[in-house]
């Protein structure tokens, strides 16, 4: 029987922005992670205060910076790309950082099989975990092999 991690093919990941070097790491350690499994499609949105201009971080492709300011008046989602992006179905949500976000919302509406919160104690999520460490990537390491070691049923 294959582990959660090992049927995973498609993964939304949503991360709270605190600064430069921990994005880096993130960005490093999901690398890594990644490199080695069957995720095919992946999308990460990083979630960024509203005074941090996204053109001064780093761009990559599979990133989507969210902002409080992405929204119109009637709370709204401007980026039409990622707005298209959460109408697809994925395997598995790891949600890290607060839900006290302006996304929440639209994530809660998508297709998921498994949504995995971590260090956040709210029924929407399936599976919460709580690491002991807050750096990113103990934090993705510990996701990881737990998912790894969970049976998938079905």
């Amino acid at each position: 029987m294959k582990s959660i991690w090992e049927k995973t093919k498609s993964l939304l990941v949503v991360f709270n922005y605190e600064d430069d070097e921990q994005l880096k790491s993130f960005r490093v350690s999901l690398d890594k992670l990644l490199s080695s499994s069957g995720v095919e499609r992946l999308i990460i949105i990083v979630n960024i205060p509203k005074e941090l201009d996204k053109n001064n971080l780093p761009p990559h492709f599979l990133i989507y910076y969210n902002s409080p300011v992405d929204y119109n008046f009637w709370g709204k989602l401007k980026d039409i790309q990622l707005d298209e992006e959460l109408k697809k179905e994925y395997d598995v949500l790891l949600w890290f950082g607060d839900v006290e976000r302006k996304i929440f919302p639209f994530v809660k509406k998508v297709n998921i099989g498994l949504k995995v919160g971590v260090d956040q104690p709210t029924s929407f999520f399936d599976l919460q975990l709580h690491p002991d460490s807050i750096e990113p990537s103990e934090m993705l390491r510990f996701v990881v092999n737990t998912l790894s070691k969970v049976s998938s049923v079905g």
